[in-house]
């Protein structure tokens, strides 16, 4: 089993590699109290500044899901393993169609980023 917390804290670092920020790039006080507890871990918070809500998943391809951590981990994991999507939809039930519209979103967004150059080579053979 996965844990809850060390899945968003995974999470939190993967999406968010400098820290938590309300969508207009205010950074979340270290002493700040969350403005919604009620999917923990992840809370909503209120930003000091401009007065947005915002959360893990605010303007991240997770915007809007009712997923918990664990489970975004484990269809991240699948969809990087390369398992077929209905599958993964089936093991984790989960709905086909959403899971599959999602896994489009996360495909269009890596080929956005993609190097347009070759990768270095590795090692001699």
């Amino acid at each position: 089993m996965l844990d809850e917390q060390e899945c968003y804290d995974f999470l939190l670092h993967t999406l968010h590699p400098e820290g938590l920020k309300c969508p207009d790039g205010h950074p979340l006080p270290d002493d700040q109290a969350p403005h919604d507890r009620s999917r923990e871990p992840i809370f909503d918070y209120k930003c000091r500044k401009c007065g947005k809500v915002f959360n893990l998943f605010t303007d991240t391809v997770w915007s809007g899901t009712h997923y918990d951590c664990v489970t975004i981990v484990l269809v991240m994991r699948g969809f990087a393993q390369g398992i077929p999507t209905l599958q993964l939809a089936e093991e984790l039930e989960l709905d086909y169609g959403a899971l599959l519209k999602r896994r489009h979103q996360i495909q269009r967004l890596a080929l956005k980023h993609k190097p347009n150059h070759p990768l270095p080579k590795i090692g001699s053979r």
